[in-house]
């Protein structure tokens, strides 16, 4: 949006000297990342655990492999399984590419057992430690300093990052491997990058996890049904949903992993739950919310290959724009789609479309997260709230987080749809028709305050248009409907500016 004529005249009526930064946008999104990121210093490497060589019993493996390992004093194994249980009750529910059963009995019982070593399984625990030292930091830590009575920031900056060290000396061993564990080591790392707010960090690694998966699915021969099939149906959803945000948003290149959707399938989580991911699913059905983001993301994708591709295609007759665009008519197609997924959610995953803050529908009543604790009833109140001093109840296994990232993510896709109708009037406006004006309403109903919406149905036709450019130029200071301390970063960053949707009549 900032590379469209009207709202570039006027930012540089604005700010006249920002015309440099106006034409780095016209770069490839790769560009445009980069040059944020420029000066940015790396994350420090002198930050580290202290290590000394393991002495006891190895099994025959580690044994004939002569591997050198080393222990962590401070890494007990109970702070071991505090860090896992924080990792596997937060960051893997909202990206279930890994297995808490067999990470707990099998590679957290080697490390603590054995040590550490260059291995596959050395690397992931070290980046399990390192997630999970980073959620409970972020939410239990120190305040760096109180802002207005509130806790700001953290001291501790960023957590987990003598875990992660750990792991970068180590991960060059795994670097070229293909399998299911490179996958999850590059995931991983990715996530902790982009928790630092690391942007081509995270971008490079999640190329890195997609290319490995790329090699897996088609290099190698998998049993989909099986366990192990169906957690590399995660992570390749995983990757997937990642590569599509990042090229919607920033217009970065695909990795072509996307061609590849109708071999792998749906993950259909068929490995048994163990008891906490049995209570984990309860509470915030995190399985159903996975599932309705994958089949989201497979929306979005339609969505944007539509309107990008009705830009190029000039054959149409009925064409009113030079360039092309998409028709109102193939606009309210895609709309009733994305209408659709909303009717098809699991009435756990539903709420009011008038108010996206509120709790799903039916509403949880008795409100009782955690059997052990008291059970404790919502009232009636939202489930966010601007108001930064309210007492929201407590959310365990992220499930506010969850709820989220599929709403944001749904108004998102429906921001998609509708804007080539601010476009329209922002730089057609003599062509717009009623239409249109419903479609510039709906556009700015997602992202704008309800009063600006009334403002705009209050006016007539002929003068639409011109509230239109009075509101458009506020898209880029709200995002969508829900509250931007709840989202995670790829979803509230700004579009694809490389998108320059039009519609024809």
């Amino acid at each position: 949006m900032l590379t469209w004529p009207a709202i570039q005249q006027l930012i540089l009526q604005a700010l006249p000297t920002n015309i440099e930064d106006l034409k780095s946008l016209e770069q490839e999104g790769s560009a445009f990342i980069v040059r944020m990121q420029k000066g940015i210093p790396n994350l420090p490497m002198q930050v580290g655990l202290q290590s000394v060589p393991f002495v006891g019993m190895q099994t025959q493996a580690s044994r004939a492999a002569g591997e050198a390992r080393t222990t962590f004093p401070t890494l007990t194994r109970e702070k071991m399984l505090h860090l896992a249980t924080a990792y596997f009750d937060s960051f893997n529910l909202l990206y279930p590419f890994m297995d808490r059963q067999s990470f707990i009995s099998e590679i957290l019982t080697r490390v603590s057992t054995e040590g550490f070593h260059g291995d596959p399984d050395s690397v992931i625990a070290l980046l399990v430690f390192a997630l999970g030292e980073m959620a409970l930091e972020s939410s239990q830590g120190n305040p760096l300093d109180p802002h207005q009575g509130r806790s700001s920031g953290i001291v501790s900056r960023p957590p987990g990052l003598e875990y992660f060290n750990a792991a970068r000396e180590r991960i060059g061993f795994v670097l070229t491997e293909c399998d299911l564990e490179s996958v999850q080591i590059f995931s991983m790392a990715a996530l902790y990058y982009e928790s630092c707010s690391r942007h081509v960090d995270f971008w490079r690694l999640t190329v890195s996890a997609s290319s490995a998966c790329q090699v897996l699915v088609t290099c190698y021969p998998i049993d989909w049904k099986s366990p192990r099939g169906d957690l590399i149906k995660r992570a390749y959803w995983h990757c997937v949903i990642m590569e599509t945000g990042l090229h919607l948003e920033l217009d970065l290149p695909l990795t072509g992993i996307i061609d590849l959707e109708d071999r792998v399938g749906i993950p259909i989580f068929n490995t048994p739950f163990c008891e906490a991911d049995h209570l984990a699913n309860q509470v915030s059905h995190f399985e159903a919310h996975y599932a309705s983001q994958v089949a989201l993301r497979r929306l979005c994708a339609n969505v944007h290959e539509n309107i990008n591709g009705s830009m190029t295609d000039t054959s149409t007759p009925d064409s009113s724009l030079a360039g092309g665009g998409p028709t109102a008519h193939s606009l309210k197609q895609l709309a009733a789609q994305l209408a659709q997924w909303r009717s098809m959610l699991p009435r756990e995953l539903q709420w009011d479309e008038d108010d996206p803050t509120s709790f799903p529908d039916p509403p949880q009543s008795p409100f009782n997260l955690d059997p052990k604790l008291p059970q404790q009833s919502v009232g009636g109140k939202p489930m966010f709230s601007e108001d930064l001093d309210s007492n929201q109840p407590t959310n365990q296994y992220l499930y506010d987080v969850q709820v989220a990232l599929l709403r944001t993510r749904y108004y998102y896709a429906k921001y998609m749809v509708y804007r080539p109708f601010i476009y329209k009037a922002l730089h057609f406006p003599e062509q717009m028709t009623q239409l249109d004006a419903e479609g510039v309403a709906e556009c700015l109903r997602v992202v704008v305050p309800q009063m600006a919406i009334d403002l705009l149905a209050s006016v007539s036709k002929k003068k639409t248009h011109t509230i239109s450019l009075l509101l458009v130029t506020e898209l880029s200071r709200y995002p969508p409907n829900i509250p931007s301390n709840t989202a995670q970063p790829y979803a509230t960053r700004h579009p694809n500016p490389t998108m320059r949707p039009q519609i024809r009549a």
